[in-house]
């Protein structure tokens, strides 16, 4: 958290410095929302290579070139073909491109992952990710909802230590160009109420169901992927 309020501070700094500059003319011809556009991405770019997350780095500089595609000359390829050429090189490099990091929880432990780890608890439940990777754990006696939001990023989800009072739990999902893996208890009940459009859910594995707690999960899937692991 400390993290994002430096990078959000930073943010707004560079945008007022960029407008004061702006305004003196250093800058003909760019306008400032192009300005404002271009510190975050940029912004975005940064934080990106520094977590090694080439999602990250690729749609921030796609971006970038949507925000100055007239001066650089480049309108035939923007923005849908520089975006879908992201999206394409992403998953591409995903096939053999694993950053190391290593973490260790209780029985989980995941060499092949950069991003940052959190435990939380509570009833009702915030998830976010932004061009960034990280790994949720909810260790919550009293689960009932969780809202994922993950875009441009990849999220993992450990489900194996709540529990679920009322028998039934949601979770509602916002997920687009990015990829979330929800690790269930083998013997909950799954059901999928997800609008998925160029992306889809998979099971992973089988489940065993016996009457445990029941899993909604709803939402959309926009150019994404979500995958059900049973453990």
């Amino acid at each position: 958290m400390k993290k994002e309020r430096i990078f959000w501070g930073i943010f707004f700094i560079a945008a007022a410095v960029f407008l004061i500059i702006g305004k003196l003319g250093y800058f003909q011809g760019i306008g400032f929302w192009s300005l404002l556009l271009t510190v975050f991405f940029g912004a975005c770019l940064i934080k990106s290579v520094l977590h090694k997350s080439v999602t990250g780095i690729l749609f921030s500089a796609a971006f970038l070139c949507i925000v100055y595609a007239e001066p650089l000359g480049i309108e035939a390829i923007t923005p849908w073909p520089v975006l879908g050429a992201a999206l394409l090189g992403s998953i591409g490099v995903s096939f053999f491109y694993h950053p190391k990091r290593t973490y260790c929880y209780g029985n989980h432990n995941d060499d092949n992952w950069v991003g940052t780890v959190e435990t939380m608890d509570g009833a009702q439940l915030q998830l976010n990710t932004s061009f960034a990777g990280s790994v949720k754990y909810i260790d919550s006696q009293e689960f009932k909802s969780a809202d994922i939001k993950c875009s441009f990023g990849a999220m993992k989800v450990y489900l194996d230590k709540a529990v679920v009072p009322t028998g039934e739990a949601v979770i509602r999902m916002d997920v687009s160009f990015g990829g979330v893996e929800l690790y269930v208890p083998r013997d909950w009940k799954v059901i999928n109420q997800v609008d998925a459009i160029f992306g889809g859910l998979e099971e992973k594995s089988s489940s065993n169901p016996n009457g445990s707690p029941t899993l909604i999960l709803t939402g959309s899937v926009r150019f994404a992927g979500v995958d059900i692991i049973y453990i």
